[in-house]
């Protein structure tokens, strides 16, 4: 049976919490805060610090600008000094632009009651002080974080490495089981055996990066390691244009196209893998979809991203993960990353799915159990008879939103499933990696799934989720199918058998954007673009669009629209006032045929 239990987090004490997230950006602040501290909630995400339509302008003055944009309203951040905050603040992207806004804007301290762990590394690669509220004293010491703050930064210290006047400290973990993420963190760091919560330099097999983040990423490898440097190794970097390529076809923006501009003129110099747009707007792939089908993701491994959906690679049974401009830009001189072994929470999925009932639903289920702080800064094992009925495609999904609870990577076995799929891609040899039978979780989760009903996500966040049918009626104008969450053949094909012979409601436009060249040939070939078109919707170029409010797609002022993406964010899918709620790639499809949000057809 399933059952919503509660969740067994600490509540937190909000008497410092004051709701300046209820408040319109275009009220009048008040500024009698006597102690410059701007107190905010739980969850506070990347999108509210720094929405990403503004990722595509580095300026120091434009990121201190806008933060908090949409919460506090432009410019007022610099009326604070120190933030004080609630559980899981800085969720969601890897983007470094975030902290970074930040410190901009002249706050001296955040604190909070804990951090996304992607934000956390961000923030002390670039020098903002963090502070955990009402935190114990640490069990034990941390060398390798204590090395990078006596060196006077991430940047300072791999300099010195590469110098020879440091050395890596060597872990020092006594014999022990291990969870999947722990054994490959241990290969790749030289060790014998880690534990949760030790530091230590893992070599990066994969380091991918995007048009969004990539120049920026270069500029900074230059100026810190020499005009003349060079990747550590250039065949093991991959460039992918894929985030704001389409940014003009809804406002012009000069900033993304200069972006993009830097990262080809990186890769043609530096010599490294390329994937550039095959036409203007239109993308080889989105770099979520595209590396594995392209043969660049292998069991085992272990792969760093600058985009936090890195974490879709985990269902090939390698670690992946998010990281940020300063990360990447060490990774691409010295060829591995600080990283603190994550707990693992394993959750295993039994019982028989049921017909219509995707991988997106489970997800979105997950996430109403375990919440978006649920798996803060641990990675998620995946297990059970369901996942080992599931395609490939159905895995990246759930391995792809991993991070919306937090996890830094969401792992699978290693399996037929995987193999099918690897094979006639890749022919570099590999090894996969299993738990011990008698390895330490720190909780175990078990869901019989045999009654699961299609799920749907309320805006503002991922985690406020509801089976549909519970839902209040939603009308809606906007359904998106689309993204590396929604865009893959599977979910198209589970979109044009909806659409069969049925036409899209005329007060709904539907959006369906094909992941890659790849899933594009594919479902034009089995007959599903086809029947799309004639159901009325609009298909797009492949890239990433709307889900980063960044392409067609995105929703206008007091719209409300269900899309197949992973975030529904504040803003985070078109205008900050619009409604945006996730479910999937069937749900969107009869949703826009109805239009309401809704799992069932007229006819059912």
């Amino acid at each position: 049976m399933l059952k919503r239990n509660d969740r067994e987090k600490p509540t937190a004490d909000r008497s410092f919490c004051r709701e300046f997230v209820a408040r319109s950006p275009e009220e009048p602040m008040n500024h009698t805060n006597s102690n410059h501290i701007l107190y905010l909630g739980d969850s506070i995400n990347t999108d509210d610090i720094i929405p990403a339509k503004r990722g595509t302008n580095d300026q120091l003055s434009h990121l201190a600008h806008y933060a908090f944009e949409h919460v506090i309203g432009a410019g007022n951040l610099q009326h604070y000094q120190q933030i004080e905050a609630g559980y899981n603040f800085g969720c969601g992207s890897s983007r470094e632009f975030a902290p970074i806004a930040i410190k901009a804007a002249g706050i001296e301290k955040v604190r909070a009651r804990s951090f996304a762990e992607i934000f956390y590394r961000n923030s002390i690669n670039i020098g903002l002080p963090l502070e955990v509220i009402d935190e114990a004293e640490p069990t034990s010491a941390n060398l390798a974080i204590d090395a990078i703050s006596q060196a006077g930064g991430l940047m300072a210290y791999n300099q010195q490495r590469r110098q020879g006047q440091l050395t890596v400290p060597t872990g020092s973990t006594a014999e022990r089981p291990m969870t999947m993420v722990e054994k490959l963190l241990a290969n790749a760091s030289g060790n014998r055996f880690v534990r949760p919560g030790e530091v230590v330099f893992a070599k990066v097999d994969l380091a991918m990066s995007h048009d969004a983040i990539a120049g920026p990423v270069g500029q900074l490898f230059y100026q810190h390691f020499g005009s003349d440097a060079k990747l550590w190794d250039a065949s093991k970097v991959v460039l992918v244009a894929d985030h704001f390529i389409q940014i003009n076809d809804i406002r012009p923006d000069s900033g993304a196209g200069r972006m993009h501009q830097q990262m080809v003129e990186f890769a043609q110099r530096q010599g490294c893998h390329l994937f550039d747009v095959v036409s203007p707007g239109e993308a080889a792939g989105i770099c979520h979809v595209l590396l594995p089908e392209s043969g660049f993701v292998r069991p085992g491994m272990v792969i760093a991203g600058t985009d936090s959906h890195s974490c879709t690679y985990g269902a090939f049974g390698c670690f992946s993960t998010g990281v940020g401009t300063t990360d990447m830009a060490n990774i691409f001189a010295m060829g591995d990353l600080w990283i603190r072994v994550p707990a693992t929470l394993k959750i295993e999925l039994g019982g028989q799915l049921p017909q219509h009932v995707s991988a997106k639903d489970i997800m979105l289920f997950i996430l109403g159990q375990l919440g978006c702080d649920g798996a803060t800064s641990k990675v998620i094992e995946f297990c059970g008879r369901v996942i080992e009925q599931l395609p490939m495609d159905e895995r990246m999904t759930l391995a792809n939103m991993a991070v919306e609870c937090g996890a830094l990577c969401g792992l699978m076995r290693v399996d037929e499933v995987t193999m099918a799929y690897l094979q006639g891609r890749t022919s570099v040899p590999f090894e996969s990696v299993v738990p011990d039978d008698d390895a330490i979780y720190e909780r175990v989760y078990h869901f019989d799934l045999s009654q699961l009903k299609p799920q749907v996500a309320r805006p503002p966040k991922p985690d406020q989720v509801l089976s549909v049918d519970d839902l209040a009626p939603v009308a809606i104008t906007r359904a998106f199918i689309g993204s590396c969450t929604g865009g893959k053949l599977h979910d198209l094909a589970a979109a044009a058998a909806v659409l069969k012979g049925r036409r899209v409601k005329p007060t709904v436009s539907l959006f369906v954007v094909p992941a890659s060249q790849e899933v594009r040939r594919q479902a034009e070939a089995q007959g599903y673009l086809a029947l799309l078109e004639q159901a009325g919707a609009t298909l797009l170029k492949s890239g990433c669009g709307a889900c980063i409010n960044a392409g067609k797609g995105v929703l206008g002022a007091a719209e409300a629209g269900v899309y197949a993406t992973n975030r529904n964010f504040k803003g985070r899918s078109g205008d900050p006032s619009g409604q945006n709620y996730l479910a999937s790639p069937r749900t969107v499809a009869i949703s826009a045929v109805c239009g309401v949000i809704s799992d069932r057809l007229p006819e059912d």
